[in-house]
């Protein structure tokens, strides 16, 4: 009796098929497809084993996987340098707990960036916000090359693509909107004006301030629009969940900012930037696609 399409829809596994497939799970699983066929074979008889490996292809054709928990299994013991092979490139994330007293946040609020509210939440000062609207306001071109090397401290800044620069030849820096590169030259150059010890920062710790003031902006610097502020709990295939934080335009739909963090982090997260305020940030709300890092 052969199997009909209903019997067949049942056995499908749609989350981890077709364009939800995972590479590194499906390598792994035919692998192990191979070695049991191949013990199957020797064991009885070539037929039997050619046959088990047919059933075993089937399997991970209609189910994406042939051993149970195989999106765990490659999460936790696949090294990043096999992930990458194929395309998985580690979530990078940054934990509020790990920072220590070199924390982002407390380096903004002691520069005069940031005021923190009796519950915790963030916000840029007046004094911030007022000089670096005058700071986009007094900018007549688009930011380039020469805005790059200065907010980067790099010596040479090629541009490789839209609001895409290679720094000194062996690193990219991306933005996700021209609006977030307005945004990062135009606050580099106040905090070069305005706190001493900006120019001795290293570039990550610049890039990572950076970022966080886009996350607090309630204006779009290019439109001048409202801005929003989403989250979404993120699961990829063989990777930790993790949350992404996210501004956005309201009005040109520009990516403002875009943060990663681990999903033990979420609540940390949501109490300092009040982040999807009709459904607090917390960990498990919601699945979601991946968002690409800044840099």
């Amino acid at each position: 009796m052969q199997p009909s399409l209903t019997d067949l829809g049942a056995v499908r596994r749609p989350e981890y098929t077709g364009e939800n497939r995972c590479l590194p799970c499906t390598v792994v699983n035919v692998a192990i497809a191979i070695l049991l066929a191949g013990a199957v074979g020797v064991v009885t008889a070539v037929p039997i084993g050619a046959a088990a490996l047919a059933v075993c292809l089937a399997a991970i054709y209609l189910r994406g996987y042939l051993v149970p928990g195989t999106p765990e299994l490659t999460e936790r013991y696949l090294p990043n340098s096999v992930l990458r092979l194929f395309g998985k490139e580690p979530i990078a994330t940054r934990s509020l707990e790990a920072a220590g007293t070199d924390d982002p946040w407390d380096r903004l609020a002691a520069g005069g960036v940031v005021d923190r509210s009796a519950d915790g939440t963030l916000s840029l000062t007046d004094r911030f916000r007022a000089e670096l609207r005058r700071e986009i306001d007094r900018r007549e071109s688009t930011p380039g090359a020469d805005d790059v090397e200065s907010l980067a401290d790099a010596t040479e800044a090629v541009e490789r693509g839209p609001r895409a620069y290679s720094i000194d030849g062996n690193r990219l820096l991306r933005w996700e909107s021209d609006a977030a590169l307005l945004a990062d030259a135009a606050a580099a150059s106040v905090l070069r004006a305005t706190v001493e010890d900006w120019p001795t920062l290293e570039r990550d710790e610049r890039l990572a301030l950076l970022e966080r003031i886009r996350l607090l902006l309630e204006r779009c610097p290019a439109c001048g629009g409202p801005v929003d502020r989403n989250d979404e709990r993120i699961d990829p295939c063989c990777q930790p969940p993790h949350i992404a934080v996210w501004t956005v335009c309201l009005d040109c739909d520009a990516v403002l900012a875009d943060v990663t963090a681990p999903e033990s982090d979420a609540g940390a997260w949501a109490e300092l930037l009040e982040a999807g305020a009709d459904e607090p940030l917390e960990a498990g709300a919601a699945d979601g696609l991946e968002y690409e890092p800044t840099d």
